[in-house]
């Protein structure tokens, strides 16, 4: 049963991007038992950066290094007890230092991994490493994304979830994290990719894109083992209003909102591991909220969200 009335044009929307994308549903695999939700510090995250914006005078292509993006994230989580592995991932052909590639070849001694390479086609080539490297063994793992990596990570559940052609049978995914995620657009794409075409991942990232209304004619996706969903998001991100970071419609489990006083940009939110900060958080899908005048830093809420089997 849809939890709202809205999700009604979130079928609609599901059948357009049907026929746009040439998908359809096909016939439930459940796969072998999944395993039970524990609190448990041994899992591997897969570790998802965001977009990579053209230079405006000499852009040679997107490209970063996954290390810049990640690394103080990972010696955090470490320090405060983590044990499973960290994989970084690449979908950028320029993309260094990562210890996982979503890259192709794409003939004539090319590569597909380009700003038009499209976040559902992303979504799907994550959920299949996930599956082959972790799931098809028996193993769950816990997904962090940050900024546009958080819609390739749902999309990853999304396109699974709905058992969507050439996407894997099952995955097995305990918590998903997202810090600064445009779940409902971001405005910089609304304004560009809305005059001009810029490039394909900007164009997904619009409010009103085809990928949005495919991924939306749903509430969070999750795995056969009850995906536990995060959405971090701070009031004084520039880049994304906090109803796109954390919005209440999305039947998201937990909800972290930082308090425009904190100065949490939007990168902040990938690299902020200390200090105590006003911020207000739900446990209950926004119904009801908590405000704490000295709140725990976005990275040691994120620890606290994959550590937990169902609260923080």
């Amino acid at each position: 049963m849809m939890k709202h009335p809205g999700k009604l044009l979130g079928v609609v929307a599901l059948c357009l991007a049907t026929v746009l994308t040439g998908t359809t549903g096909a016939a439930a695999d459940p796969g072998p038992t999944p395993p039970p939700r524990t609190n448990s510090a041994n899992e591997t995250i897969y570790m998802v950066k965001g977009y990579d914006p053209p230079d405006l005078v000499g852009d040679d292509g997107p490209g970063v290094s996954c290390t810049s993006r990640w690394n103080t994230a990972e010696r955090a989580m470490k320090r405060w007890g983590w044990k499973g592995r960290f994989v970084q991932v690449k979908f950028y052909n320029r993309d260094t230092r990562c210890d996982l590639s979503l890259v192709r070849r794409a003939g004539n001694g090319t590569y597909d991994g380009s700003r038009d390479l499209p976040l559902m086609e992303l979504g799907r080539r994550l959920a299949w490493k996930i599956h082959n490297r972790d799931s098809r063994y028996g193993r769950s793992v816990d997904l962090v994304g940050h900024s546009m990596g958080g819609l390739i990570i749902r999309a990853a559940l999304t396109g699974t979830e709905r058992h969507m052609p050439g996407w894997p049978p099952y995955i097995h995914v305990e918590d998903a994290v997202t810090l600064g995620t445009p779940h409902h657009g971001a405005w910089p794409s609304d304004l560009l990719c809305s005059a001009i075409p810029v490039n394909r991942q900007c164009e997904d990232m619009r409010s009103e894109s085809v990928f949005m209304r495919w991924l939306h004619a749903t509430d969070v996706p999750g795995s056969a083992q009850g995906t536990d969903w995060t959405l971090i998001g701070s009031e004084a991100d520039s880049d994304v209003g906090i109803g796109s970071t954390t919005p209440v419609v999305d039947e998201a489990q937990h909800l972290v909102r930082y308090a425009s006083s904190t100065g949490i940009g939007h990168s902040d939110l990938r690299k902020k591991a200390n200090g105590r900060w006003p911020m207000r958080y739900s446990q209950d899908s926004g119904q009801t909220w908590v405000s704490l005048r000295y709140g725990a830093a976005p990275l040691r809420a994120t620890f606290n969200s994959l550590y937990w089997e169902s609260r923080w």
